[in-house]
């Protein structure tokens, strides 16, 4: 997996689960816990996603995704297009648009 992959992953495990461990986040992707760092550091520093971490016992790496950088980033018409194709869509293309809609556009 590249290293782009890796956060993309990443960020798709954090924005399911909304919180998790630096461990168990390195055991799932097969890298030690200093990359899941320094991977954390880069989305959060470079890329704007609001992740916290805090160490000890209860803590862990807390993700929100409504804060992410690409939140809100379609605009009226083409939120509206989306809208209008998933009336046509069949049921997992639907879902495939609700899963844009709402990681992009409201």
């Amino acid at each position: 997996m590249t290293t782009a992959g890796r956060r993309t992953e990443l960020i798709r495990i954090l924005r399911s689960r909304k919180k998790d461990t630096v461990r168990n986040l390195a055991f799932e992707l097969g890298v030690n816990e200093r990359t899941i760092r320094r991977d954390l550091l880069t989305l959060t520093v470079d890329e704007g996603y609001l992740i916290d971490t805090a160490q000890g016992n209860g803590g862990g790496v807390t993700f929100d995704g409504q804060n992410s950088p690409h939140r809100r980033i379609l605009s009226q018409e083409q939120i509206s297009v989306l809208v209008d194709l998933q009336k046509l869509a069949d049921d997992h293309q639907s879902s495939v648009i609700t899963g844009i809609l709402e990681a992009y556009g409201r």
